[in-house]
């Protein structure tokens, strides 16, 4: 430290820092070695195929056959060529219907089943492990028991009852008839799903410190009172992360309309990922027009990635 005539003290100047020290924090040569493992996995196994899937979607590709570069060929027949966009968009509205129905649904039942398993009754362990057994089942398991039970001969067991028991003459097509098989799967993602929402919300149910709603009965609330301002916003956490998996599950999936319905009757059923494996698979075995038709959903999850992510943290903020 210097000293002028006058007395007065100059402080030395600071070193500035380097330019990687200054981007990527004061201990990155540490932190980097441990985090090239986990940066390899994610080049690994998500961007590079994605990368892949993006630039199979920009080419001809017929199984079989040697690829062509065909640019927004594919994007370009997928949304307005005479011979898939009918389907395409019948798929984005089936996508719509069916993942929103669900998510909600699944959102108010599971709600209301950890609202209920989380108060105090005889048997209330056994309750919530039979209430979870639908989540634990495989999902294959699942499909192959609901559609022998809403088959539409005499042999499916619902049609089987009301034959037997009520003497119904007709037989109920769940699964065939194109105004209820869309409602027929979403009731079976529903029956599986909702346990999903149940654990969460009972979880976050019983992190709530018991305090709080002693000390708002004790000044009067009545118990919709405690649960519009204790209980939601206690859940606000679990209701954002569950809403966006089971969102992302329930688009993404493909097993109930593979299993139920292949998609139809009359493309009733067909979603996103039911059109994509029957254009690049069971089809015509085009894998980029394939591509493209995934490439194109895509947006979709990283848009509600970021909404609900930023919904959860401005609620961490506000918390």
């Amino acid at each position: 430290m210097a000293v002028t005539p006058a007395g007065m003290k100059i402080l030395p100047r600071s070193t500035p820092k380097p330019a990687a020290t200054a981007l990527l924090g004061r201990d990155w040569r540490i932190a980097w070695p441990f985090l090239l493992p986990l940066l390899a996995v994610l080049l690994g196994l998500v961007t590079y195929p994605l990368l892949t899937g993006l630039a199979l979607s920009l080419q001809r590709k017929v199984v079989g056959e040697p690829a062509t570069w065909v640019g927004l060929a594919n994007y370009r027949e997928l949304l307005v060529g005479e011979q898939y966009a009918a389907t395409f968009w019948n798929a984005v509205r089936v996508t719509a219907v069916y993942t929103g129905v669900a998510v909600v649904a699944k959102f108010f039942l599971g709600l209301a089943m950890a609202l209920l398993l989380n108060e105090r009754f005889p048997l209330r362990s056994l309750a919530r492990a039979v209430m979870f057994l639908p989540w634990a089942a495989p999902t294959v398991i699942v499909a192959l028991t609901w559609r022998w039970i809403l088959d539409g001969s005499a042999a499916g067991l619902v049609n089987h009852v009301r034959i037997a028991w009520f003497g119904e003459q007709t037989l109920i097509q769940f699964l065939a008839d194109p105004a209820i098989a869309l409602w027929t799967v979403v009731l079976v993602a529903v029956w599986q799903g909702t346990p999903f929402y149940t654990m969460n919300f009972l979880a976050g149910m019983q992190a709530i410190p018991a305090e709080q709603y002693e000390a708002a009965a004790l000044d009067g609330a009545g118990a919709l009172r405690r649960f519009r301002d204790i209980t939601l916003p206690g859940l606000t956490p679990a209701i954002v992360i569950t809403g966006l998996l089971s969102s992302i599950w329930t688009a993404n999936s493909i097993n109930f309309v593979f299993i139920l319905t292949r998609g139809g009757p009359v493309d009733a059923t067909m979603t996103f990922p039911m059109l994509a494996y029957e254009i690049g698979i069971a089809g015509a075995r085009q894998l980029g027009l394939a591509a493209a038709v995934s490439v194109l959903f895509f947006p979709l999850f990283i848009g509600a990635i970021v909404v609900l992510t930023r919904r959860l943290l401005s609620a961490e903020a506000r918390a």
